[in-house]
């Protein structure tokens, strides 16, 4: 593996980074339905998104995404 100069935690922060500007268009739409976090996470599983790590979504890892997209 190449060093590029980026750390670990700043290539974790920028994979985040660019998940979340792909996923939050996704959960706008699924919030103007007015669902919570845990039938939010059921609609993102059902639809075959992913968390960031690959992971299906608990309504916690929604609680975590939403604290990030909409700090």
């Amino acid at each position: 593996m190449r060093h590029t100069g980026t750390s670990f935690a700043e290539a974790r922060a920028n994979r985040t980074r660019k998940y979340d500007e792909k996923i939050k268009p996704v959960v706008e739409d699924l919030l103007d339905y007015g669902l919570g976090s845990a039938a939010l996470a059921n609609a993102l599983n059902t639809k075959g998104h992913v968390t960031v790590t690959g992971k299906e979504y608990t309504t916690a890892s929604v609680v975590a995404l939403l604290a990030r997209l909409f700090k």
